[in-house]
């Protein structure tokens, strides 16, 4: 795991003036850094927050910004709770259940930024044609500390599906990439991922190896039954792993998060540059409902929003 956990910084230095002084803590020496947990390399977070990291380098003189590579939501809270990140990415339902007790006035949001959708794909011509086929077969649910290993195990359960006995299904857990590799070995049945469509590693994938990504709307309602958190359905956008007529699958938005002792002129900016930039930061092999609207932006219950970010909305909407 040490090879997913290290670090990239990007080290693009700024081209305009401060926006601030003492835009971030910590900086009286050296070039001042924002920390930026990502998710997985290949998938929309770290593309996501590389287009960030730049702009928000181009506004701000001498900053530079780390984007992490991680595990993705769960890890990303993690990081903000304890203060080793300044910015996260997450997706709503798995940050709703973890910004419980005392952890949830560590972590506040900055904004709403786009929308994932939830990809269960298998092997094109293998036997799984629905998610009630893997009964007795094995999926991997994303990495262990996924947004999607969250929603995955929503699922089974929604489709009446355990993770014991024989008919149970065989939950495993790995990245993307290691998912993908395990997926055309034969060692595993599903790779449920969570994030931009189309994803350009399912595509290359599905260049050499056939992949169809499975209908989940009808498990919608079910979900949001089980866990409390409202669920939307999503048609899919046409891609070639994709059937024609697939019908739609789970849509769950991503929320840009900060820990709470973020400085609130930083989080402030942050969302400025959100705003501002909004064309600019959506990787351009995105389809479909993905979006980054300044008029959604300050959508982010139950999290509540960063006093840096409510005095940012104040000032773009009055």
């Amino acid at each position: 795991m040490s090879t997913r956990r290290q670090f990239l910084s990007l080290g693009l230095w700024a081209l305009a003036p401060a926006v601030a002084p003492g835009l971030l803590s910590g900086c009286s020496a050296g070039p001042r850094r924002l920390r930026i947990a990502a998710g997985d390399e290949g998938g929309i977070y770290v593309a996501f927050a590389r287009l960030l990291a730049a702009r928000l380098e181009r506004r701000v003189d001498g900053l530079q910004v780390e984007v992490h590579i991680t595990d993705g939501t769960q890890e990303n809270y993690d990081r903000l709770a304890r203060g080793e990140a300044d910015l996260g990415l997450g997706l709503a339902d798995s940050v709703a259940a973890a910004a419980q007790g005392d952890r949830g006035e560590r972590v506040r949001a900055l904004a709403r930024i786009y929308e994932n959708y939830l990809q269960l794909v298998v092997a094109a011509d293998g036997p799984v044609r629905t998610v009630t086929d893997l009964a007795g077969r094995r999926a991997t649910l994303g990495a262990a500390g996924s947004g999607a290993a969250v929603t995955g195990a929503v699922l089974l359960r929604a489709a009446g599906l355990g993770t014991d006995g024989p008919r149970g299904v065989h939950v495993r857990h790995s990245g993307l990439a290691t998912s993908l590799d395990e997926l055309q070995r034969g060692e595993t049945d599903a790779v449920l991922w969570s994030g931009g469509i189309p994803t350009p590693i399912l595509s290359e994938v599905d260049a050499r190896f056939p992949l169809r990504m499975l209908d989940l709307g009808g498990l919608v309602p079910a979900m949001a039954t089980l866990s409390g958190y409202p669920y939307v359905e999503r048609r899919v956008p046409r891609v070639s792993y994709a059937p024609e007529r697939l019908g739609v699958t789970v849509g769950v938005p991503n929320f840009l998060l900060a820990r709470s002792g973020l400085p609130q002129q930083t989080a402030q900016t942050v969302v400025e540059v959100l705003a501002e930039d909004s064309a600019r930061l959506m990787p351009e092999f995105v389809l479909g409902l993905q979006y980054l609207t300044p008029g959604l932006m300050i959508q982010t219950s139950p999290v509540r929003l960063h006093a840096g970010a409510v005095a940012a909305y104040r000032r773009l909407h009055g």
